[in-house]
């Protein structure tokens, strides 16, 4: 049988409508799963929500009262600004738990938690299937993801079997500040009932941990020294001999001497607790302060290898815990620093004749810069140690009490909250000789330098942290020889003046920390820059800095005298070889030159070093008034070297010789040589066009940085008067990069092809 032509013609038709349907159907998209967050998000979108949830949860609900009530009262200070509400495990069920970031308190895991990386076995708790913790332990783990949400918000583990031990803990840790319940250093910490603690970090931006980054911290069983009431433990770590031996004999001439002067006699002695370095001191303390003495518990504190047996000697610190158990009492930090002081003074008569010859002399180099000597100084919030101790030296100055007895009347006097008028004796100047600070000649050969960034807030991985050391080796490598270091303060709003706070916090840019990295460059061998900077909120730079009335000027200039004047005093304590006294504050020096003026004359009183000022590209560096007074012309070079997207390596050279070349005159017209006291480009595409832009969208590209870096070391080639360089930037902890917002898009030039050219033009410069 046939069919007909009309027959066959409908099959194929509806063949091929059959297949374009198909077609339609098989290309229509298929919506995809959208990834999931990853552990940055997830932890950054949870700092921002307002409410959180403290669920407590007991295998005894019986046991709860003392923690609910604890929670209660954390939860009614709001810390963080946050609204918190406490409940019970047993009041929410999963879908509640997970609609919202939570914290668990308690020794007990809710139905649900099975992946939650923590287990609970007869005989205690396994964390990461390899770490266990028992009975009086305390976890903290303040971040993980949430397991009944389905992973899109956060859930955080604060646990012990010992209800008490917990809270204890957790008073220790925050009570200074529960804010830092959502802030935290660590991924995890674990802290042992002996007082071993172990402390962890992330591996990458997943939830993962890094064995390799754990820190064990162990306390000591027995003492390192025990003579009489003197007994010593080292903490974390054995200490050398030979820094064993004169901290102990300076803490024995401490209390010779106050007995002495006192008329007393004791054999008693604080517990004394020594550290290896300032990273152990601060992750244990919360402070990288070299001595601490914490009087409730009449523990002194101190890292060894940080203090020379002169530090001990004339540390306030090493003389409070002797004071106090004479006065019978704690003294408030005004009085116990007048107090020692005088104490001090008075013991010049039993001491080497250059006892407190430096710090005398420090105190009187600070009179002279005019600077208001008063007591206001003493207890100034976030105020500077040495301009502290320097009021108090010079509020005292030639003071001596006349008799054993006097002095055991003043402590007891002190103690009551009354200074004796006596120890604010009148002073004559001229009865005191004053050197002038130790000067310190202008380097000869070229500095081939690198700014030493603070990238990393943990204690360990910032300034003052045993990672310095391997990043500051890599450098090596480059062919430096001069280091910048940038301890920052923090102005809200550029257009107010407010106090510029100087840094105590152990993960900050604090003083020791600063001076650690200072002593590990000059161990190297190298020059030193410190160069203090504004950070400036409201999404501002310094250079937005301004204010509308000649009040609020001079306000300005006061509290930027003071934060400056502490900075010249840090460094000439260490000898750092140039002093960098202001950063793009651009319409600070156009409209204030004559202020500035002052600011270097007070400055050069107490430090011997260079003194210069990075100057902003632009207007700023182009219309500066006072290089006369400075010793070397101080430029931040970001200028852009082409708008072209795709220049020549020749259009770049000929932009990098443009600014070069404007420099230049500047330094050949005041004589001064040049420092680049700021200069670099990202790995990203088109670097040249402005160079301290962020990276934005823009895709990490090393050859493009590298092309800068040769039109930029070309062009210094060829300008004799550029005698220092310094890159923008290298942290202070090696792989700070992989951890960034910008990763392979950073200004480092470690590990990528600018190195080289870095290294090749660093290694020849001379």
């Amino acid at each position: 049988m046939h069919s007909s032509p009309r027959t066959w013609l409908a099959f194929i038709s509806l063949a091929i409508m059959s297949l374009l349907y198909a077609g339609c159907s098989m290309s229509k998209p298929v919506p995809e799963a959208e990834p999931e967050p990853n552990r940055r998000q997830l932890t950054r979108q949870a700092m921002r929500a307002s409410v959180w949830r403290f669920v407590y949860c007991l295998q005894d609900p019986a046991e709860s009262s003392d923690l609910k009530a604890f929670l209660e009262d954390v939860a009614s200070k709001q810390p963080f600004g946050k609204r918190i509400e406490v409940y019970s495990c047993g009041e929410l069920s999963a879908d509640t738990l997970g609609s919202g970031p939570i914290i668990l308190f308690g020794d007990r895991i809710p139905e649900g938690g099975e992946e939650l990386p923590i287990q609970r076995g007869g005989d205690g708790w396994q964390f990461d299937q390899r770490l266990g913790f028992a009975y009086d332990d305390v976890f903290l783990l303040p971040y993980y993801t949430n397991p009944w949400s389905d992973k899109s918000t956060v859930s955080g583990l604060y646990l012990s079997a010992n209800t008490a031990s917990l809270i204890k803990r957790l008073n220790t840790e925050f009570e200074d500040n529960w804010g830092r319940l959502f802030r935290p250093s660590w991924a995890y910490e674990i802290h042992r009932a002996n007082g071993d603690r172990i402390l962890g970090s992330f591996a990458d931006t997943t939830w993962a941990f890094d064995p390799a980054q754990e820190m064990t911290m162990a306390s000591p069983e027995d003492p390192v020294y025990q003579e009489g009431q003197l007994t010593v433990f080292a903490y974390d770590g054995m200490v050398k001999k030979e820094e064993l031996t004169r901290s102990v004999r300076a803490l024995k001439t401490v209390q010779a001497l106050l007995d002495t002067i006192t008329g007393q006699q004791s054999d008693w002695f604080p517990e004394v607790r020594f550290y290896p370095n300032l990273e152990r001191i601060g992750l244990r303390t919360g402070s990288m302060a070299p001595v601490q003495y914490a009087s409730d518990k009449k523990v002194l504190h101190l890292v060894p290898c940080f203090m020379s047996e002169a530090d001990i000697l004339t540390s306030f610190t090493s003389w409070q815990p002797f004071v106090e158990h004479i006065a019978g009492g704690s003294l408030t930090g005004e009085n116990l620093s007048l107090l020692t002081s005088a104490l001090q003074a008075s013991a010049d008569r039993y001491a080497p004749e250059s006892f407190l010859k430096d710090q005398r002399n420090t105190a009187l180099q600070f009179l002279l810069t005019g600077e208001q000597i008063s007591r206001q100084n003493l207890s100034k919030e976030n105020g500077s140690g040495f301009i502290e101790e320097a009021t108090a030296r010079a509020l005292t100055l030639g003071h001596k009490f006349d008799s054993p007895a006097a002095a055991y009347r003043a402590i007891l006097r002190t103690k009551n909250k009354t200074i004796p008028a006596e120890l604010l004796a009148e002073y004559d100047l001229r009865n005191f000789p004053i050197s002038a600070p130790e000067s310190r000649p202008m380097p000869t050969a070229p500095l081939s330098g690198m700014t030493f960034a603070h990238q990393g807030y943990r204690v360990h991985n910032g300034y003052g942290g045993e990672k310095i050391k391997p990043s500051l080796d890599s450098l090596a490598e480059l062919n430096v020889n001069a280091l910048a270091i940038v301890p920052y303060t923090f102005q809200r709003d550029p257009n107010k003046v407010g106090d510029l706070p100087i840094g105590d916090s152990a993960g900050g840019e604090n003083d020791w920390a600063t001076a650690c990295s200072i002593r590990e460059a000059h161990s190297r061998g190298w020059f030193t820059m410190l160069k203090p900077q504004i950070w400036v909120g409201r999404g501002s730079w310094p250079g937005d800095i301004e204010f509308e009335t000649e009040e609020e000027w001079g306000d300005f200039f006061e509290r930027y005298t003071y934060w400056i004047l502490h900075y010249a005093l840090l460094a000439e304590k260490e000898k750092v070889g140039a002093l960098c006294i202001g950063t793009e504050l651009r319409y600070t020096t156009l409209k204030h030159p004559e202020r500035w003026r002052e600011v270097i004359r007070k400055v050069r009183m107490i430090y011997g070093g260079q003194v210069t000022y990075a100057a902003n590209w632009g207007d700023e560096f182009e219309g500066f008034t006072f290089w006369d007074e400075l010793d070397a012309i101080g430029l931040n070079s970001y200028y852009p070297i082409s708008d072209s997207d795709t220049p020549t390596d020749e259009e770049l050279l000929t932009g990098a010789r443009r600014w070069m070349k404007l420099a230049q005159a500047i330094s050949q017209k005041t004589g001064k040589p040049l420092w680049l006291t700021e200069t670099g480009f990202r790995s990203v595409s088109t670097p040249w066009k402005n160079p301290h832009a962020e990276a934005g969208d823009r895709a990490p590209d090393q050859r493009a940085q590298a092309r800068c870096y040769r039109a930029l070391v070309t062009a210094a080639d060829e300008t004799p008067e550029l005698k220092a360089i310094f890159i923008w930037k290298w942290p202070s902890y090696l792989g700070a990069d992989e951890g960034s917002r910008s990763p392979g898009r950073n200004f480092s030039p470690g590990g990528k092809e600018a190195a080289e050219v870095l290294a090749g033009f660093y290694g020849g410069w001379n």
